[in-house]
């Protein structure tokens, strides 16, 4: 059911968030949502990725928590949207996108998302990019710590094969490489045992979110399920 409008008045406007694991198409889902939805469109996961490329172009080790805070706080990154509907990626006017997909980034990247200082600053610079108050946001803890007010969450999950295999085929389409699923397999488990332990904003699945297993959806298909959880208001007016 819907919120009532009392509860809708303390809810951020408009923020639907969709959070889970590495390889259960959140990226895909959040891009299709937003785009069907016509409303705006931000992964808080590209911020560390953003952080993780700028300290590894700088020779900057992502384990130092201080510097790694300070060079947070100066980030100049913008999410833009193309006409032909595909989100890019912009750091100090740089187009990154494919750059912060890359192995080495994808490991600082988890590194950097360790620091309690990190995460503080990049949770703010993550508000500060909801400026049409209208937004998909999907990440690890967007439901719990970015936006804990939005009224429409999701929490996506996937068979441990399904999401190899969706990650197999990114890494194949980013860096040309195609690592055996078994490695694969490994590197998301370790993932998942840091996201899940990490003491600030650990990935969990947010109070009252519906949970969505995509093991055997086409995007399309995981999209079609979310909008019946939407109120007519918004599903069906773009």
């Amino acid at each position: 059911m819907p919120p009532s409008s009392a509860a809708r008045s303390k809810t951020d406007p408009l923020v639907i968030t969709i959070d889970g694991p590495a390889g259960v198409g959140k990226s895909t889902v959040a891009k299709l949502l937003a785009r069907r939805l016509k409303l705006g469109y931000l992964d808080t996961g590209a911020t560390y990725r953003a952080l993780a490329y700028r300290a590894l172009s700088l020779g900057l080790d992502p384990r130092d928590e201080t510097r790694m805070a300070r060079l947070a706080a100066g980030l100049r990154l913008v999410f833009k949207r193309t006409d032909w509907g595909c989100v890019r990626i912009l750091l100090s006017g740089r187009d990154v996108t494919r750059r912060i997909r890359t192995e080495p980034v994808t490991e600082a990247a988890a590194v950097v998302a360790q620091h309690p200082r990190v995460r503080a600053v990049l949770v703010r610079l993550q508000r500060r990019l909801l400026r049409s108050r209208r937004l998909v946001v999907e990440g690890r803890d967007t439901g719990t710590v970015v936006f804990p007010r939005a009224a429409y969450k999701f929490f996506l999950t996937a068979a441990p094969r399904v999401r190899a295999g969706r990650r197999r085929m990114e890494l194949q389409e980013v860096q040309g490489r195609s690592p055996s699923l078994s490695a694969i397999a490994q590197q998301l488990r370790a993932r998942d045992r840091l996201d899940r332990r990490r003491r600030i904003g650990p990935l969990v699945k947010p109070s009252g979110a519906v949970v969505v297993d995509t093991s055997r959806l086409a995007a399309r298909a995981v999209v079609e399920q979310m909008l019946r959880h939407l109120p007519p208001a918004i599903s069906n007016s773009h």
